[in-house]
Parts: structure tokens; C-alpha cells; sequence
């Protein structure tokens, strides 16, 4: 099998109102969009190419997943609760990350996780 590398990945999250996921999202990362490509779309960019992307799809809305990185979540949980944006810590939270959960308001899930310093992800092949 002839593989090919990915150089960038973009998360696309549907949502049934543009101006309402924008002013989550907006509140979830701290900053406003940093394009608006089309009327439909809103990009965050974050570091090494990577791209999070509000797109208007109502029949989608609610169906999306993400998870984000983060350094300190208890930290993330607190700044997060100072804009608004409630999230849960996950007493569940595996021998490898802590996590947290959010939903933005069609339901898309948004879950933040900091890996322990020791965990090392590998891809599965």
C-alpha cells in the first residue's frame, strides 16, 4: 500500500447559527475567529498548521467532536468558568490524561485533555 503524509489537519465543527457558535467558540478560545472565509465559515489557527473551522450546517449542528490539548486542565476549567463557558472534570479521567467535557450550544461535543507528562501517543498503523 502506497502511503502519503498529512501535512495539516482541519477540524470542522457544524453548528446552526454562525453568529451564536462564533461567540461560544470565541469564549471557549480566548480570541475571535482569525478568518472569516466565507460567510459560512470561521477559522481559529493554532500552531503547526492546525485549524479549527465553524461551519454553517444546520442538518449536521450538534454531531460534531473535537478534542483540544491543553497544558493544565484544572487551570483551563477555571478560566473557562470566568467567560461563561462551564466545564465539567471527568472523574473518569484515564491512567494516561484528565480530561474535561463541554458542549456548545447545538450539543457539539468539545472535550480538553492535558496528557501526563509520561504519555506518549502512538499511531496506530
Amino acid at each position: 500500500m502506497t502511503r502519503f503524509n498529512i501535512i495539516n489537519v482541519l477540524a470542522g465543527i457544524p453548528v446552526s447559527d454562525m453568529d451564536t457558535g462564533i461567540d461560544w467558540f470565541s469564549r471557549l478560545l480566548a480570541r475571535g475567529p482569525d478568518a472569516r472565509p466565507m460567510p459560512d465559515l470561521a477559522d481559529w489557527n493554532f500552531t503547526n498548521q492546525q485549524t479549527l473551522q465553524l461551519v454553517l450546517d444546520p442538518e449536521r449542528a450538534g454531531g460534531g467532536v473535537v478534542t483540544l490539548h491543553v497544558p493544565d486542565i484544572a487551570a483551563a476549567r477555571d478560566a473557562l468558568a470566568e467567560r461563561d463557558v462551564p466545564m465539567t472534570l471527568d472523574d473518569t479521567s484515564s491512567t494516561k490524561v484528565k480530561f474535561g467535557q463541554l458542549a456548545d450550544p447545538d450539543g457539539n461535543s468539545v472535550t480538553l485533555v492535558e496528557p501526563f507528562a509520561d504519555f506518549k501517543p502512538t499511531a496506530s498503523h
